[in-house]
């Protein structure tokens, strides 16, 4: 089944415990560990809701299969299929990206080759980041019916000191609600972030409509940057 995995996880969070101790004026070290929680939290919310990646993490991306045909999504009145220069472009989710490792393929062996890195490169201009084939180019064949062709790639903007200040400033407003409502429900309900982190987060979603965006990469499959 195609899908992302995680290769390598990150080791740094888009808030340290120091920011979130200094944002909340928290001076002992009591709450040390409920500190510690939050920090991940907001990470992770962060990261969920802007769909991209925060700190450094390597992905592999497994793609089952490779279409030849692309059918972007269009606006307004045209007429027939508008054929354009993502076809045969493999989209790379969770944005930014700044390297690509390898392209393997695998065959019904199990047998797997590497794809050489002269036969593509690496768009991460665009938001998501893509796969582009040089011309003359193609993809390879014979894959098996599975996780066929294997993407590994390093993503995310480095090291905490890297993550934009709004989405800084966004977890360091997360982690004060959470911090202030650690284990309460208001009304029966989860304690949701406040608007004024979200707000802080809308120019930094990456949205998708397609239902599998791990199936047919090679073709349009909705992703958009917000």
């Amino acid at each position: 089944m195609a899908g992302l995995k995680v290769h390598t996880a990150e080791t740094a969070y888009a808030v340290t415990q120091a920011e979130i101790k200094a944002w909340n004026k928290i001076d002992s070290s009591d709450d040390d560990t409920v500190v510690a929680l939050i920090e991940r939290a907001v990470h992770n919310w962060a990261k969920e809701y802007t769909n991209r990646t925060l700190t450094t993490v390597t992905y592999q991306l497994f793609i089952d299969s490779i279409y030849d045909v692309d059918i972007p999504l269009q606006e307004g009145m045209y007429v027939g299929i508008d054929r354009n220069i993502s076809t045969k472009n493999i989209l790379l989710p969770k944005s930014p990206v700044t390297s690509v490792t390898h392209i393997k393929s695998y065959d019904d062996a199990d047998t797997a080759t590497t794809f050489a890195s002269s036969n593509y490169y690496l768009d991460n201009v665009s938001v998501p980041a893509k796969i582009v084939l040089r011309k003359g180019k193609s993809y390879p064949t014979s894959l098996r019916v599975a996780n066929g062709l294997e993407i590994q790639y390093v993503a995310g903007y480095g090291a905490t000191t890297a993550v934009p200040y709004d989405i800084k400033s966004a977890c360091l407003e997360y982690s004060a609600y959470l911090f202030e409502h650690r284990g309460d429900l208001l009304d029966g309900k989860r304690v949701l972030a406040p608007t004024s982190a979200t707000q802080l987060l809308q120019a930094y979603r990456i949205k998708s409509l397609s239902v599998n965006p791990y199936r047919g990469q090679a073709q349009y499959v909705g992703q958009m940057g917000a």
